[in-house]
């Protein structure tokens, strides 16, 4: 800190005659930053900030340019921004060099919870399209990458999908559909039951039936079939759709 510190002090008095004020970067490349405040310098990157701050240097002089190489980036970022700085260098889905840059998406919806946008929130919908397109140039997102992997909205077990059917918030974080633009998924397994076949139903076919309906019952047959003959994937609704019985009068 003893170097930063001499370095802006010099900085500051070289610009101070032209009246232009410096901007100042300060990277964590190999992501050994902590977001904690009880934490000995430089590893501390809330301290980091103050200091800077103490310094005299406003929020919009500082840049924070952090990566994920210990997982702590998201926090940091946050952290950053709490103890003044205005500025973060990021990617849309985490995307850079070795485990990539911070994630804007996931920076910005923390800091929306946080009431750092009340009049005119990041459209997050947008990203659908560019995790698209990675998955064109055969860069696709990891299944579980957050908010936007594939299987990130997705429940398997039937207490989940109970909760789904009957009050979809108690197993979402936010609503997803609305902000997101993702659906929440079911996919079938053995401990699926009849609430996540229920679910699939209404979620493809906008149609809400009973356990008792003939096509769930002969559909769940069929299901819990699969599994009695040792099967050990899950069923999606492409799979399942031929499957449920007389769909076309369901609908």
């Amino acid at each position: 800190m003893e170097f930063m510190q001499g370095f802006i002090a010099a900085v500051q008095d070289i610009c101070a005659p032209t009246g232009l004020r410096p901007k100042f970067r300060v990277c964590d490349t190999m992501g050994l930053g902590l977001p904690y405040e009880d934490v000995a310098l430089p590893r501390s990157v809330p301290r980091i900030f103050a200091t800077l701050r103490a310094m005299g240097l406003e929020a919009e002089d500082l840049e924070f340019h952090p990566h994920n190489d210990t997982w702590l980036i998201v926090a940091n970022c946050l952290a950053a921004v709490r103890a003044g700085c205005a500025v973060i260098n990021g990617t849309s889905l985490g995307k850079g060099e070795r485990t990539g840059n911070a994630p804007l998406e996931g920076v910005l919806l923390h800091l929306i919870g946080m009431g750092y946008y009340t009049d005119t929130p990041p459209d997050f919908t947008a990203l659908n399209d560019l995790a698209a397109l990675y998955t064109e140039m055969g860069a696709p997102l990891p299944p579980t990458y957050p908010l936007y992997g594939r299987d990130v909205h997705r429940t398997r077990a039937g207490v989940h999908a109970d909760g789904l059917n009957k009050f979809w918030w108690m197993y979402a974080p936010f609503n997803v559909p609305a902000l997101l633009g993702r659906p929440l998924e079911v996919s079938l397994t053995k401990e699926s039951g009849l609430a996540g076949l229920i679910f699939l139903i209404r979620q493809h076919l906008g149609i809400d039936l009973p356990k008792d309906h003939p096509s769930v019952s002969a559909t769940y047959e069929w299901v819990t079939g699969q599994f009695e003959q040792g099967r050990q994937t899950s069923i999606e609704w492409e799979e399942l759709q031929s499957h449920v019985h007389d769909v076309h009068t369901l609908v």
